[in-house]
């Protein structure tokens, strides 16, 4: 496994993550098996990825708690990345996402804090800055934005250019190869791709429009 150091950190995460929506289950994936989930996590971990995707959004906070779970007595091997949702922008509502965040994953640190979307009521300056209130603090290592597009992450990076900019990026989806990740590249800001196999439609799952 290839490993990448994120920005002004000594944090580092695997080449391949593992993307944890679907532990949340709901109604975009069904209902999931706990155990199930909870062994997917420590073979990713068996097998060299170190870093796990999640988010408040995901499952109502049931993704964070399993993945909780499942890295109990392994959190010193794993680096955790989880989004604040959209509607939680301000400082207090932030800050509040956070503590959540971080009772259902039981730790006293997130590694990586993203901002999940962009927030056109509620100004990015007071985002930010909340989430460096956070950094500070020892509660967060790193902050990052995802799907930030070319303007987004300009205005972002005025204010403290993130660690990544998560995206969605795979074969059946390359809208962020159009201005986005030129974007990137211009403001040195790694691109983080989410979705790689397309919700599982690339991994050979499915072989009918029916299935």
């Amino acid at each position: 496994m290839n490993y990448m150091e994120l920005r002004n950190s000594e944090i580092r995460i695997s080449e391949m993550i593992l993307g944890c929506w679907a532990l949340g289950g709901g109604y975009t994936w069904g209902e999931q098996e706990e155990a199930d989930s909870i062994a997917t996590v420590h073979a990713a971990l068996d097998l060299g990825i170190n870093t796990f995707d999640t988010a408040e959004f995901y499952g109502g906070g049931r993704s964070e708690e399993v993945l909780g779970k499942a890295l109990q007595g392994r959190r010193d091997s794993a680096v955790i990345s989880t989004k604040v949702w959209v509607e939680n922008m301000t400082r207090e509502g932030l800050i509040s996402s956070c503590e959540g965040s971080l009772k259902r994953l039981g730790t006293d640190h997130i590694d990586l804090y993203l901002i999940h979307w962009p927030n056109r009521e509620v100004a990015l300056e007071e985002t930010l800055e909340a989430m460096l209130s956070l950094e500070r603090s020892g509660k967060v290592r790193s902050i990052g934005v995802c799907n930030f597009g070319a303007g987004d992450l300009e205005a972002a990076c005025k204010i403290s250019p993130p660690a990544v900019d998560q995206l969605p990026y795979s074969l059946l989806f390359r809208a962020v190869e159009f201005e986005v990740l030129d974007a990137c590249l211009e403001h040195k800001v790694p691109a983080l791709a989410y979705s790689a196999l397309a919700q599982g439609l690339l991994t050979g799952k499915f072989t009918s429009a029916e299935d």
